[in-house]
């Protein structure tokens, strides 16, 4: 077996022509494909983690609003009890206050017809009187017929 040297001049030259043909075609095509693939899985990697940082940053915004809400509302509840309590109170106060002036109208009508009540019956005391001293001595005593 000999050793050609034109076959393997030819073969060199058509390994190396193959090997150009496929970098050109194949191999700078494949790896720009992946360059791209790989820029757009990076672009989408840093969109999420953009997406994620604005979705931490509105979460956080919204439990502060979440907390000052809830401070208003507490502060709110608390007006509102206090408010009702002076309302309640001035309810109460007025209500004693109407109480106590009817009570107070109500014994002075009392005492008044008390009053009355006497003078009436020492203007009548005299007739009275002589109205029992006349049925006393008549012998009538207003009892039973016999």
């Amino acid at each position: 077996m000999s050793i050609n040297v034109s076959e393997v001049i030819w073969t060199i030259v058509c390994f190396f022509a193959l090997l150009f043909v496929l970098k050109k075609f194949l191999f700078d095509p494949l790896i720009r494909f992946m360059e791209q693939r790989q820029a757009a899985i990076d672009q989408g990697l840093e969109r999420g983690r953009d997406a994620q940082r604005k979705k931490d940053e509105n979460d956080a915004a919204l439990r502060e609003k979440w907390r000052e809400r809830s401070v208003e509302a507490k502060q709110l509840l608390a007006e509102g009890k206090t408010a009702d309590d002076r309302e309640r109170a001035w309810v109460l106060e007025s209500t004693q206050k109407e109480t106590n002036k009817a009570l107070q109208e109500a014994n002075q009508r009392i005492e008044q017809e008390r009053r009355q009540v006497c003078a009436d019956a020492q203007e009548q005391l005299p007739q009275l009187v002589s109205i029992l001293a006349q049925q006393l001595l008549s012998g009538d005593t207003g009892g039973e017929e016999r």
